[in-house]
């Protein structure tokens, strides 16, 4: 089946450039010197000496990896558009993009010249920064609306509500759960604190504050291992996550005033997936663009992401009754 793509590749050309300026720059300082300074003080001051590869391709690796998380990331946002907006979001991957290949820039540019110091390059930061991201704006703005048909499958809760009122009836525990742990979840919890890890390794030796933050942020990642759980019982719906079942939300079924299948725009509504706020209501969801909004007693309201949110109100729906 042949996707259709609804987000212009070419609004990609900035990150491209920058990561194929940083290249160019490699390849012209070739061959670097092994061993070369690959850690600094904060004179600029070389401490420590090794492979200039090592964080030479991380650095590279990262943007390369940046501008493919941004390709899905944009295309998810132009699926969700249902009209012309300004995608803030696709401007990110050009300032980390651009903070990556201007430091890489100095280092080989630094490698390439007698001197052998490396103070923090703000300049060649800056500038990559600015260059990318004023040229992203610029394709931003002229990047046209496609519109993107979707139809959700909506589902007949009717066989779980008759199950729910018979065990209501019968007197019996309720117990409904249901899950949100999307592939992409499993492997950012996997992936990222490996990676956090690895830098907490290398940078072990010049900066052990650094290294055990990061471990400790790669430990705490761990954790959320397994997505978002919803559980509904007579007296409470709540959410959790992760391994440890860390409680996020939980509510009073007697405070429940109000049950309804939503469906909204995770990139627009809320600037991406996970737990979010907006001026009108916190949500809960880990991927798809429907869920069941609750209303409380006191007014507030509460988004449960949900990849059968018609069961899932019917069965809350039926316990607060």
């Amino acid at each position: 089946m042949k996707v259709k793509i609804v987000h212009p590749l070419w609004t990609h050309l900035p990150a491209l450039l920058l990561i194929l300026a940083a290249v160019f720059f490699t390849v012209k300082a070739l061959p670097l010197p092994d061993p070369a300074p690959v850690r600094f003080d904060l004179s600029g001051q070389p401490n420590t000496y090794g492979s200039p590869w090592i964080g030479s391709s991380l650095l590279l690796g990262l943007s390369v990896g940046f501008l493919i998380l941004w390709l899905w990331l944009d295309e998810l946002w132009a699926r969700q558009e249902k009209k012309k907006t300004f995608n803030w979001m696709s401007l990110f991957d050009e300032f980390a993009i651009g903070s990556m290949c201007g430091v890489q820039i100095a280092y080989v540019n630094m490698l390439a010249s007698p001197q052998r110091i490396f103070p923090f390059p703000w300049i060649e930061m800056v500038t990559a920064c600015l260059l990318g991201t004023g040229l992203a704006v610029v394709l931003e703005l002229i990047r046209p609306y496609r519109h993107y048909e979707k139809k959700p499958a909506i589902e007949n809760a009717s066989q779980v509500a008759e199950e729910i009122t018979r065990i209501v009836q019968e007197g019996q525990p309720v117990s409904y759960w249901e899950s949100q742990n999307p592939p992409y979840v499993g492997a950012l919890m996997v992936i990222v604190p490996l990676i956090m890890i690895m830098a907490a390794v290398f940078t072990w030796a010049s900066l052990p504050w650094l290294s055990i933050m990061l471990g400790l942020i790669a430990v705490a990642m761990i954790g959320t291992y397994g997505g978002f759980r919803t559980q509904v019982t007579r007296d409470t719906v709540t959410v959790r996550m992760g391994l440890l079942g860390i409680r996020l939300l939980q509510l009073k079924t007697a405070d429940i005033t109000g049950v309804e299948v939503h469906s909204f725009s995770p990139l627009q509504d809320f600037g991406g997936y996970g737990i979010r706020f907006n001026s009108e209501i916190r949500a809960f969801y880990l991927q798809g663009d429907r869920g069941v909004k609750i209303t409380v007693s006191d007014g507030k309201k509460y988004l449960i992401g949900s990849d059968r949110p018609e069961h899932l109100a019917a069965v809350i729906d039926l316990v607060r009754g």
